[in-house]
């Protein structure tokens, strides 16, 4: 008798802990997807990838990369240039559409650089690592 109420007891915080992980990750995943970054009465996503969608290429570059952002809600950007060591040069990218820029590499000396995407505005930052040739 001491054998099974041992057992039954032993198999209750089996399943008390089983439901209290259950409920605290529960917990977690409802208060993540309750945050957002409240400005001005706006409600801002907590995904910004799902909004700027940006590519970079070609990768590794020689003369010139590429930059195509799509579907954009960022006002006022900068673009900087980061070396691996850490220099940075705050560029002005050529035009070449709405939504396409284009940035000059001749006279970079080959490497791995960062290209820093940001938006104060909005808080969007995101670093885009390509090789110059």
């Amino acid at each position: 008798m001491l054998f099974l109420i041992t057992f039954v007891i032993m198999r209750l915080r089996k399943y008390l802990f089983f439901l209290t992980m259950l409920i605290q990750s529960f917990l977690v995943l409802a208060q993540n997807t309750t945050i957002g970054a409240q400005m001005d009465d706006q409600i801002l996503p907590n995904n910004f990838e799902d909004i700027n969608i940006i590519r970079i290429y070609p990768n590794p570059a020689v003369d010139y990369i590429i930059i195509e952002v799509k579907e954009s809600k960022l006002q006022d950007t900068r673009f900087v240039l980061t070396s691996m060591i850490g220099n940075e040069i705050e560029i002005e990218p050529e035009t070449l559409g709405e939504d396409k820029f284009r940035v000059g590499l001749v006279g970079y000396p080959a490497g791995f650089y960062f290209l820093v995407i940001q938006d104060d505005l909005s808080q969007f930052k995101k670093a885009f690592r390509f090789l110059i040739k």
